[in-house]
């Protein structure tokens, strides 16, 4: 079939993105809950925007979708999460553009939400809503909730209401006003996942730029977005590398920095080795598994702590410890 549709005579309403890479077996799913959404087909228009390097199962894939919906998909050989989004908004032809992961399923009530939600607030520049997990196995007891934040699990409460600063929306249950967007300067593209690099808060950067512009930035929990959770994620080895990460994604996108205190870090990692056997009160301690839902919580934190460490000039750790002596 022809990679395009064709031009729609009225513009839509609000372009949706999906941005995949080698996923093709769970693209479909997110393409048809778009394609249920609870929306005449002429108020949106589907961009799926594709960084795959396995050419041959893209090609296939591309070649045999079969989707009524007004849609393009383009091909982007240089990879980068947050280049595919902003090749997507570039692309977009509606005033509204909103974003959800190759592996995760719309509500069939999403768009019409998004849509009403920008239109009952004109002030708002950002919404999103909730973000429910789709197991493949029941979680782990040491997977607490605070912890299930790194698997883009949100719940922000019942009630719509602007968000805080310090409170983010996930980038695959995430909207923009697209004049907005762009005026922000689109998604940093040195932020992002790109191939198996954790870095993130691309989101958070692009929504602060455009809180920046005067805009508000709105959760609808009527907006809501069910997102697989990959088995090889419910580990405690990869939660441990998303940890590390964060901190330094965090580090990069805080224009004025905290001073940096390294008796506090040095004690969160303290503090943690010491609540371990004697034996494994060593570097390895802070790679232990545990069943321990405590315990594995003030590991990272002390991961957390160790991170800016090793990223940034704290001072002398040597004579720290040794005035502990």
């Amino acid at each position: 079939m022809p990679r395009d549709s064709l031009e729609p005579t009225v513009l839509p309403k609000i372009s949706v993105v999906i941005c995949t890479f080698n996923r093709h077996d769970l693209l479909l799913e997110a393409i048809m809950s778009i394609e249920l959404q609870d929306l005449p087909d002429q108020d949106y228009e589907l961009i799926v925007v594709d960084n795959s390097d396995d050419l041959a199962a893209r090609d296939q894939f591309r070649d045999s979708l079969q989707i009524t919906c007004a849609h393009r998909y383009i091909d982007e050989a240089r990879p980068g999460l947050s280049r595919a989004r902003n090749i997507g908004i570039q692309a977009a032809r509606a005033g509204l553009v909103a974003f959800l992961d190759d592996d995760a399923k719309a509500s069939v009530g999403w768009l019409p939400h998004i849509i009403k939600s920008f239109a009952e607030h004109e002030e708002a520049g950002v919404v999103g809503g909730p973000v429910r997990p789709i197991w493949a196995a029941r979680p782990p007891a040491w997977l607490t909730p605070q912890l299930q934040s790194f698997l883009t699990v949100i719940d922000r409460g019942d009630e719509p209401r602007p968000l805080a600063e310090e409170e983010w929306l996930s980038g695959t249950n995430i909207a923009f006003r697209t004049q907005a967007v762009t005026e922000a300067g689109l998604f940093p593209e040195n932020l992002g996942r790109i191939r198996g690099l954790l870095l993130s808060n691309e989101e958070l950067l692009v929504t602060k730029r455009i809180r920046d512009l005067g805009y508000t930035v709105l959760y609808d929990p009527k907006i809501e977005m069910h997102h697989r959770v990959h088995p090889e994620r419910v580990s405690q080895s990869w939660l441990r590398r998303r940890v590390f990460w964060q901190v330094l994604s965090d580090l990069y996108i805080d224009e004025q920095p905290q001073k940096c205190r390294a008796e506090d870090d040095i004690q969160r990692v303290l503090d943690f080795l010491m609540k371990l056997a004697p034996r494994h009160r060593g570097a390895m301690g802070l790679f232990l598994d545990t069943d321990d839902p405590d315990l594995l919580t003030a590991q990272t934190e002390a991961i957390s702590g160790l991170a800016r460490l090793l990223a940034t000039d704290c001072g002398d750790w040597r004579g720290f410890l040794a005035s502990r002596g």
